[in-house]
């Protein structure tokens, strides 16, 4: 009998559908021939408290620590239904012959199933079952293609090194904060959460310490035997002038001067916008549709679980090389299904792109895309619809042509005191703009300037100062934040690391992210606001008086890179876990010279400081940068040291 583990019943009953033979709906399986297909709720089990490993370690004492773990122990959940799964599995596991992993294909996905299986001593073979989206095609192919499971064992390794490396710093950091820096007021550290807060904290500070500034850019008329033109002096930012008097000494230098022209025409193409990952999505679902990152994802995976939509939990913007010659049926599907009934005339102009179906850029999971099942927009929720119509509008985008245009740039330059003003204007006249992507997106105007002449001269007849002003930063949205947790490099002053982290490593994964920021609301540290997310009086507080190393995101995403690295079989998991308690014992030593010297506060209400209130507080406006490189790290579980080598 050959047994498959699914992570959740909705993907069980997806197998279950395409598999051969009678089928048998038991109680907490599905029997279908000499199959058994049964299920997971997500994690059934969870790693051992404290106190299941020693009793004293039951009461908070900070004496205790460090929690020193050597053998790791896991229990199941006290989620209701847990146990009974847990035993329905068992029994199955002791008729089986065969086990076949059918979690998500991510790395939970691996460990939640591997770790059932560990669990009970499963010493059967097993085989991989990798299920991208739960149409019954995909499904039937995925069943089709079973892959051993043993080729995913570094995988289930990088999983039990992230799971144990979370309870390790949770656990000791969260007791030591809340005993030595917070007098018994419960402050939560994280691997992932506090550097994120740090984040937040700082886009924060940054608005509130942000003073604007008046500049002044130059704006002239110039006439020729086509026509007057209008162009402008828009420098860079250090380039930009900052006094209005010396801005109208050169506007006055500049009327009634003659110029020499420079044209300069082009055709330009300009590609679709890529497909979705789920961190591209939840930001386009928060600016388009309103919605917070944890809305956006369970929204996603509604669509995932009921057919319509591929899985959700992707950071891959490419598909596989096989899939391309569906492209164009799932296409015009999509054109069929009703949202797109003024697009429909776009089906002769439908062709896959070579650059986005690419096996070699895909790895446990690629793009979110629409599968080929047709929703019943009547019928299906409107959140649901929303949702797949943002995704089957990306997807029909990136089966269309460039938009092209024909691109004109006017410009002549100016000297004042040696340095040379560049002003210019830039036309645009579209060329195929009702056959291309850009046919689905938001129309662009053309923009059509005289016909003049490369080297034609004109007579500037207006010249005037136009006043502007800097702005801060925009607070974060919960989608925004999530793009600057996946491009931390930025925040990262050393040149090594940069380059490390400039592949692709950021604070957490897509998996994780938007539970990260809930968590980060639950605990009282941030709070949405008009839509923006913004740190409260405590979050402040903690991000105040944590070491400065907990709070950096070039380290924790150097820890997510060194995961990735366990999970190709090139990074050794004891060497990670290693330095993973040199880190810890690190952070423990500076939070206990710490006491008694920081005082974490916890204010009654949970409102986010206002600019006045912060101004007002020294301690408030003299929080330090979240994003600077600590100096003393510790032994972070560096993705390039030599010595974490096999």
């Amino acid at each position: 009998m050959r047994v498959i583990i699914a992570e959740k019943p909705s993907l069980a009953r997806a197998i279950a559908a395409v598999l051969s033979g009678a089928r048998d709906d038991r109680q907490g399986y599905i029997q279908v021939g000499n199959d058994c297909v049964t299920w997971c709720y997500g994690h059934l089990l969870e790693l051992a408290e404290p106190k299941d490993y020693n009793p004293a370690w039951a009461r908070w004492n900070a004496e205790h620590l460090p929690y020193r773990v050597n053998e790791w122990q896991v229990k199941p959940k006290t989620s209701d239904g847990v146990s009974a799964q847990l035993k329905v599995i068992r029994k199955l596991l002791d008729q089986a012959d065969v086990v076949v992993n059918a979690g998500d294909p991510d790395r939970e996905g691996q460990m939640l199933v591997d770790e059932v299986l560990e669990h009970f001593g499963c010493r059967l073979p097993v085989k991989r079952l990798l299920l991208n989206a739960t149409d019954p095609a995909s499904a039937r192919k995925a069943v089709a293609g079973l892959r051993d499971n043993t080729a995913f064992s570094n995988l289930f390794a990088s999983a039990k090194c992230r799971s144990r490396a979370d309870w390790l710093v949770g656990m000791n950091l969260t007791v030591a904060a809340t005993k030595w820096l917070a007098n018994d007021t419960l402050v939560s550290v994280g691997r992932v959460q506090t550097p994120t807060l740090a984040l937040v904290v700082r886009r924060d500070l940054e608005i509130e310490g942000f003073q604007s500034r008046k500049f002044w850019d130059i704006e002239v008329e110039v006439e020729t035997s086509a026509g007057v033109v209008v162009l402008r002096h828009t420098p860079r930012e250090d380039a930009r002038i900052w006094d209005k008097t010396r801005a109208q000494s050169i506007v006055a230098g500049l009327l009634g001067r003659e110029v020499e022209l420079s044209v300069e025409s082009k055709d330009v193409s300009e590609r679709p916008p890529k497909l979705f990952t789920l961190p591209s999505f939840q930001k386009d679902a928060g600016r388009l549709l309103k919605w917070g990152a944890k809305k956006a994802l369970d929204v996603l995976q509604s669509l995932y679980e009921k057919q319509l939509t591929t899985y959700p939990r992707t950071e891959c913007e490419y598909l596989p090389t096989e899939q391309k010659g569906d492209a164009v049926r799932l296409g015009e599907m999509v054109l069929g299904s009703g949202a797109f009934d003024s697009a429909k005339a776009l089906a002769p102009h439908l062709a896959p792109r070579d650059a986005i179906y690419d096996s070699s850029k895909v790895a446990e999971h690629h793009a979110v895309i629409v599968t080929g099942k047709r929703p019943n927009l009547n019928v299906v929720e409107k959140d649901l619809a929303e949702a797949w119509a943002l995704v089957a509008r990306r997807f029909l985008m990136s089966l269309l042509p460039d938009y092209r245009y024909r691109e004109t740039r006017v410009s002549f330059s100016y000297v004042v005191l040696g340095s040379s003003m560049l002003f210019g204007i830039k036309g645009e006249i579209p060329l195929n703009q009702d056959k291309s992507w850009l046919a689905l997106g938001t129309a662009r105007q053309a923009k059509v300037l005289p016909p003049i002449k490369p080297g034609e001269r004109g007579q500037i007849i207006q010249a005037r100062p136009i006043e502007g002003k800097t702005t801060p930063p925009e607070p974060y949205t919960e989608g925004t934040l999530i793009e600057d947790m996946n491009s931390v490099a930025k925040y990262v002053s050393d040149p090594k690391l940069k380059q490390i982290l400039k592949e692709n490593s950021g604070i957490g994964t897509a998996a994780t992210q938007a539970g990260i920021i809930e968590t980060l609301k639950k605990r009282g540290f941030c709070m949405t606001a008009k839509g923006k997310l913004r740190s409260t009086p405590f979050g402040r507080s903690v991000v105040e008086h944590l070491p400065l190393s907990l709070m950096d995101p070039g380290l924790t995403a150097a820890w997510e890179k060194a995961l990735k690295q366990v999970a190709e079989g090139i990074y050794d998991p004891v060497e990670f876990m290693r330095r993973v308690r040199v880190f810890v014992d690190k952070r423990l030593e500076e939070m206990r010279v710490m006491k008694g010297k920081a005082k974490i506060t916890k204010p009654a209400s949970p409102s986010p400081v206002s600019p006045s209130e912060s101004s007002s507080n020294p301690a408030r406006s003299s929080l330090r940068p979240a994003h600077k490189a600590c100096k003393s790290t510790g032994e972070p579980p560096a993705a390039s040291s030599p010595t974490a080598r096999r």
